[in-house]
């Protein structure tokens, strides 16, 4: 099967996301636009993923739950997984590593568990957008001990990369990740020449979503059947003009 996905997204559980982004949401948004694979990516969360499986189970949407976490150097990494039972877990031992700070909704902005109904279940207290305790090399461990896919994010970007911050790209990652921006721009073959590139929205609005996508082939609708991908370079990415947030929109570069 054929599958165009976006790995990238973000709740309203993120505290730097639009509150319009429910999983309800974010759901029907990708079925409008065609998307049949989707990851729910909060920082340093796990916890509106549950929610977010029920929706794309509903809509036939290959779902991945996963987090963005923030690294003890402060570079950011997508990490997916089968499912929200793993996901969950992996998710325990990154927000019990975070440094206790209080958020405050109005400079941070707000952190919202939902339910199927689209409902405010609670609002997390702790702030998300802050490095975990671990470091690459200890990310890299537990993602693998927990089966899962470790994606070094958005790695043109002059911030929370692990470009920026440890000045290459160093060791063995799932896959790397190119903004829509850089994907766009592209010109980063020499810094991914020796991985499998990849592309994704990184969505905080509901019109972002889709923004950037692959597409991929598997016989397998789970985490393994991507893996293979990935280990086979078989990935094609596509990247859309600002008419995608309207409608589907024009491609501009694969």
């Amino acid at each position: 099967m054929i599958y165009k996905a976006d790995l990238h997204i973000h709740s309203c559980l993120s505290p730097c996301a639009s509150l319009d982004m429910s999983p309800r949401a974010i759901v029907e948004r990708a079925a409008e636009i065609g998307l049949n694979c989707l990851a729910l990516t909060d920082h340093n969360s796990a916890g509106n993923c549950a929610t977010m499986a029920k929706f794309c189970e509903r809509e036939g949407i290959l779902f991945f739950p996963g987090l963005e976490v923030m690294s003890a150097e402060e570079a950011h990494f997508v990490c997916l997984f089968d499912d929200v039972d793993t996901a969950t877990a992996f998710g325990k031992i990154i927000y019990d590593s975070l440094t206790p700070v209080k958020n405050i909704p109005e400079k941070m902005g707000d952190q919202v568990y939902v339910d199927e109904d689209d409902g405010v279940v609670d609002f997390e207290e702790q702030y998300l957008g802050i490095a975990s305790g671990y470091t690459v090399d200890c990310l890299r461990e537990r993602v693998a001990y927990f089966g899962g896919l470790f994606i070094a994010a958005h790695v043109d970007k002059p911030c929370f990369s692990i470009t920026s911050r440890l000045g290459s790209l160093n060791g063995e990652f799932s896959a790397v990740e190119l903004s829509r921006a850089g994907a766009l721009r592209g010109g980063y073959e020499e810094l991914t020449k020796d991985y499998t590139a990849i592309t994704a929205s990184d969505s905080h609005y509901i019109h972002n979503i889709g923004g950037a996508c692959i597409e991929f082939e598997s016989d397998t609708a789970n985490i393994a059947g991507f893996a293979r991908s990935l280990r086979e370079g078989r990935i094609k990415m596509s990247v859309f003009d600002d008419a995608f947030r309207t409608e589907p929109g024009r491609r501009i570069r694969t």
